[in-house]
């Protein structure tokens, strides 16, 4: 039976595609180690303009503007630079001038005046996981790959974060508090169980914390005034859902690695924009590569085919009473059976915590 899977494993090749929101400069080549905080690629975009309205100044509303202007787009002009030059009228002596009020390029002429743009801003994106650079996309970014542990996590708010995973509950089941947080949490990325609350997540902040980890966060987190500084990424939901053992286990075995999450809710508010942060929350530990000079290149990525579920597969649940519960797949029965609600659906006997529960396949999202 094919299902949708996620990715939780401690073992696996990672490719990392990093890219400008506009045409600009890529700073690395192909082969080259990165770090996650290595900036890969810059690129500069312009965020205010100022229209000048020479035929207003000069008073002329079908002026032929080839006949006045002194400047030509792509000209760089001061403020009070002179950018177009003309009688106001056929019958007049005096010759005005039109001069710019700001600084900043001309980026269009026409119709009656010039577009200046008057500020810009540089947009840079980083690695974001430490690995090598494997291509590289001219003018737009790079691939990056490395091997490590990979988890696809559910959603998540604030952005991407780096840093050193620190383990602060001893349990899935547990939930972070005010009181597990102290100045070994600065600037770390935390494992903090099943939940966070507001009180936790502020105290956090104030450690400056890069980025918490849990099972699930409260809805109300999203929407917080004033906003914090915090990654938070959750393996599992919205709510008040414990994490997955084997997820809780997998990021275990990762303590004290560096890891970089990355803090997203695709589709929450609708369309698809553009940028790294509309990707999939994610949650990546690379493995340490070796040192430069004895580094000789990534073995060729591995082909992966696609999941089937069969008898020993891990599984999780995503629909139903049993949300977000993890085991393994222990019979698949040949017909439908009949559900805990009543329906008779197509699934598999599933091994739990607490026994073994029957689960429709629309319920099961296969473990990788």
């Amino acid at each position: 039976m094919r299902l949708p899977s996620t990715k939780i494993t401690a073992k696996s090749r990672i490719v990392v595609r990093r890219m400008l929101p506009v045409p600009g400069e890529i700073l690395v080549a192909p082969g080259q180690p990165v770090n996650a905080l290595t900036v890969v690629g810059r690129a500069e975009r312009p965020t205010r303009f100022r229209f000048i309205d020479v035929a207003r100044r000069l008073g002329r509303p079908d002026i032929d503007l080839d006949e006045v202007l002194t400047v030509d787009v792509g000209d760089y002009v001061e403020a009070n630079d002179v950018v177009a030059s003309g009688r106001s009228s056929a019958l007049s002596l005096r010759e005005n001038s039109v001069k710019s009020p700001v600084a900043g390029y001309v980026m269009a002429i026409g119709p009656g005046g010039i577009l200046l743009e008057s500020e810009h801003t540089v947009t840079e994106i980083q690695a974001f996981v430490t690995g090598v650079v494997t291509r590289v996309i001219p003018e737009k970014g790079v691939i990056i790959e490395t091997d490590g542990a990979t988890i696809e996590a559910v959603c998540g708010f604030g952005g991407e974060a780096v840093g050193r995973l620190l383990r602060v509950v001893n349990s899935p089941f547990e939930s972070m508090t005010p009181d597990d947080l102290n100045e070994s949490a600065s600037e770390t990325i935390l494992l903090g169980g099943r939940s966070i609350d507001e009180e936790t997540l502020r105290r956090a902040d104030e450690w400056h914390v890069h980025g918490i980890i849990v099972g699930s966060f409260p809805v109300s987190l999203l929407g917080l005034d004033p906003p914090v500084q915090v990654r938070v990424v959750a393996t599992e939901g919205f709510g008040q859902i414990p994490m997955s053992p084997h997820t809780f286990g997998v990021l275990t075995s990762l303590s004290r690695r560096e890891v970089s999450i990355r803090g997203q809710t695709p589709g929450l508010f609708g369309g698809k924009p553009a940028g790294p942060l509309q990707e999939p929350p994610i949650i990546l530990a690379p493995s340490p590569l070796p040192s430069r000079g004895s580094y000789v290149g990534l073995p060729a990525a591995p082909k992966i085919e696609a999941p089937t579920a069969k008898v020993g597969s891990k599984v999780r649940v995503i629909q139903g009473q049993l949300l977000g519960a993890s085991g393994q797949i222990d019979l698949i029965p040949p017909d439908a059976q009949a559900t805990e609600a009543g329906i008779i659906a197509p699934g598999a006997f599933v091994k739990l915590g607490d026994g073994v529960h029957f689960i429709p396949w629309a319920n099961l999202q296969l473990i990788e």
